[in-house]
C-alpha cells in the first residue's frame, strides 16, 4: 500500500502519474497542466487536490481525495477524474473562490458549474489553460464559419440556373438525356416550338431554384 497525503506537491506527483499512466489516449497530445484543488460539499474543510490538463482533444481533471481521517494510515489513493469537452459548449473563465480570496478556473457545461481553486504560484499555468481552451474554441468557430461559407457557395451553385451551348452533332433528345430531363421540358424552358436547334444556341437546361 502507498502512504499518501493531500498536500500540493505529493498530490501533484500522484495525479500526474495517474494521468500519464492510462487516462491519456495514445494519440492525445498534452498541452498544459495546472495544479488545482476543489472542496466537496460533503467534506468542505478538506481539499481534494489535483490537476487540470489541457490536451488537443479535451480538458481533464484528475484529483486525489483526502484520506479518511477515521481510516487506516496506509491506504491506496482514491482518484477522481472528469472530462470537459473542448468545444464551444464548454465555458471556461477565470474566477474566484473561497469568498473571493483565491483564484479559480470556472467551468460551465450543460447547466453544470465546476469551480477549481488555484494557488498564486500556479495561476500562470491555469491562465494558460483558459487561454488554450479559448484558442481551440476560436479555431472551431473559424472552421465552422468556413464550412458554412463553403456550404452556402455550394448551395448557391446548386440553385443557380444551368445553360448548355449546343455543339455540332447534338440533338435536343441527347441534351435532355445529358441533363436527366426530357425534350418536352427543354422546349418549355426555352420557348421552342419544335426539337430543331442550331450549333452555338444557348439552352436553359435547369432553371434557378
Amino acid at each position: 500500500d502507498l502512504v499518501y497525503r493531500t498536500q500540493p506537491r505529493p498530490a501533484r506527483v500522484l495525479v500526474e502519474n495517474e494521468l500519464r499512466g492510462g487516462l491519456l489516449a495514445a494519440d492525445e497530445h498534452l498541452e498544459r497542466i495546472a495544479t488545482v484543488f476543489r472542496r466537496r460539499p460533503s467534506d468542505y474543510f478538506r481539499a481534494t487536490r489535483g490537476i487540470l490538463a489541457l490536451t488537443d482533444k479535451r480538458i481533464i481533471y484528475v484529483g486525489i481525495a483526502p484520506r479518511d481521517i477515521l481510516g487506516p494510515n496506509q491506504s491506496a489513493p482514491a482518484f477522481e477524474s472528469h472530462d470537459f469537452a473542448l468545444d464551444t459548449g464548454t465555458s471556461v473563465a477565470a474566477g474566484r473562490t473561497l469568498l473571493g480570496a483565491v483564484h479559480a478556473v470556472v467551468f460551465r457545461q450543460g447547466g453544470q458549474r465546476d469551480v477549481f481553486g488555484v494557488g498564486d504560484s500556479d495561476w500562470d499555468d491555469a491562465r494558460a489553460i483558459i487561454a488554450g481552451v479559448h484558442r481551440h474554441q476560436e479555431n472551431q468557430r473559424a472552421e465552422a464559419a468556413r464550412n458554412r461559407r463553403a456550404h452556402e457557395v455550394a448551395d448557391s451553385i446548386a440553385r443557380a440556373p444551368k445553360w448548355h451551348v449546343v455543339a455540332r452533332g447534338e440533338a435536343l433528345s441527347t441534351i435532355a438525356t445529358m441533363y436527366s430531363t426530357t425534350p418536352e421540358n427543354l422546349r418549355a424552358l426555352n420557348g421552342l416550338s419544335s426539337d430543331r436547334i442550331r450549333v452555338g444556341q444557348r439552352l436553359l437546361v435547369k432553371p434557378q431554384t
